[in-house]
């Protein structure tokens, strides 16, 4: 399946430029690959952010968040070391729950950076040893990308 965007063709042109012969560009393609091979549609094929906000809140309503603060101590903002504990705010009204979320969200990001950076450091890897090849996951791997399968509804080419 494929979307269509606009589309430049030129056979041939000389000019101040220079020559050119044969030339086309075609911007705003996308190209979903071959979805015959693949399993069915699910019940809700790229979701819209209305949906997935659904989804969420019904995940939060199934299972509260659960806080472990590392310490009682708020030490990112320039008003200096603000003491959360008891049920005190600091001094920009931040309490200890929100705390633990930010605290719990910067630790994600530094993962999340950590292992795409892995990643592409890997493929990269992988490339300059054995070129570019078809990658194989072995047997271990029941759904590739399943984030990806599940919110767009495309299987990816590996």
């Amino acid at each position: 399946m494929e979307k269509q965007g606009a589309k430049i063709k030129i056979d041939e042109y000389k000019g101040p430029l220079g020559s050119i012969k044969g030339f086309e560009l075609t911007t705003g393609r996308i190209s979903y690959g071959d979805e015959t091979e693949w399993e069915p549609m699910g019940p809700t094929p790229r979701p819209g952010i209305p949906t997935l906000r659904n989804w969420f809140f019904t995940l939060m309503n199934r299972y509260k968040p659960t806080y472990m603060p590392i310490c009682d101590m708020c030490c990112l903002c320039t008003y200096g070391k603000c003491n959360l504990s008891k049920g005190r705010t600091g001094a920009c009204g931040i309490n200890m729950e929100t705390q633990n979320a930010r605290i719990v969200e910067i630790a994600c990001c530094i993962g999340a950076a950590c292992h795409s950076a892995h990643g592409d450091h890997l493929l990269h890897w992988l490339k300059e040893k054995y070129g570019n090849v078809p990658l194989n996951f072995g047997n271990n791997i029941a759904v590739e990308m399943p984030l990806t399968r599940l919110i767009v509804g495309m299987k990816p080419e590996t």
